[in-house]
């Protein structure tokens, strides 16, 4: 597959490593807050079985603030300048376009848009051929939990919302094997939501494109058993080993070593004869 001039030879499904510049974000603030910081774990990441490591500039927590582009690029062109974008699959996490071109001019291979969105970054990912994450969510972080009452049928809408999208990406010729639909597990989402959308994953599949899913170290795995965001490994874990089998492509973590293993193991399972 070519994404942004760089060739790379994918074998699904994928683990993407995240890695959070900010300060706020909800399980690694402040990690990878200095760029040397965010340079060493982005290899280990890497070396421990990443294929695409995620870096955002902005948190999307519940609550949280937006901040300029401008500042989103200032933490972001340290980093971007240091990764050898032949070597690597990058993906920069951000909504704003802004961000968006500057990324690409960098190199970088795929666009994560928690917006889903919009047809500036459809016009741009034509001309640079990257990938494209689009992930549901309600509303912007400071709203989105307010609006869980705003589903008639939460998987069905969000099919729906997937569907509308593919056809706007037709509209401007996006390969469709570049492309990965996220439900936005925790965005603008209550436990039984989050369970329901997670039960029925596969029927979130859009014909000839991607699924990405995003459960690592999240609130809903505490509200089932009051764990703290160091206690969700198990949780994160299982809910990656239930959704192999059901047309998930790319599972988006911060704990890559162990998903990396888990997906290993489950494969070697369903492969002995």
């Amino acid at each position: 597959m070519i994404l942004n001039r760089n060739k790379f030879n994918l074998h699904f499904p994928l683990v993407m490593g995240i890695c959070n510049l900010t300060k706020d974000s909800f399980s690694d603030g402040g990690k990878n807050y200095k760029t040397s910081d965010a340079l060493k774990n982005i290899k280990k990441m890497f070396d421990f079985g990443a294929s695409i490591i995620d870096i955002g500039a902005e948190s999307t927590r519940p609550g949280s603030d937006p901040i300029s582009y401008k500042k989103e690029i200032k933490k972001l062109e340290p980093i971007l300048k240091k990764i050898p974008r032949n070597k690597f699959i990058i993906s920069v996490d951000t909504n704003k376009i802004e961000t968006q071109e500057f990324a690409l001019q960098q190199g970088v291979h795929i666009i994560n848009d928690i917006y889903g969105g919009t047809e500036d970054l459809f016009i741009l990912s034509k001309k640079y051929k990257n990938g494209l994450v689009l992930m549901h969510t309600p509303g912007s972080p400071k709203k989105m939990q307010f609006m869980t009452n705003s589903y008639t049928n939460v998987v069905k809408d969000i099919k729906k919302i997937f569907l509308n999208k593919s056809k706007l990406l037709s509209k401007y010729n996006i390969s469709q094997s570049k492309v990965w639909f996220d439900p936005g597990i925790g965005f603008g989402k209550n436990l039984k939501q989050n369970l329901e959308i997670l039960k029925n994953i596969n029927k979130l599949k859009i014909k000839n494109y991607g699924l990405l899913l995003g459960t690592s170290r999240k609130s809903w795995i505490s509200k089932i058993d009051g764990s703290l965001i160091d206690q969700r490994l198990g949780g994160s874990i299982a809910s990656i080993t239930y959704c192999l089998s059901r047309g998930v492509n790319i599972f988006r973590v911060h704990d890559v070593q162990e998903s990396k293993q888990a997906i290993n193991v489950y494969n070697k399972i369903i492969c002995t004869k």
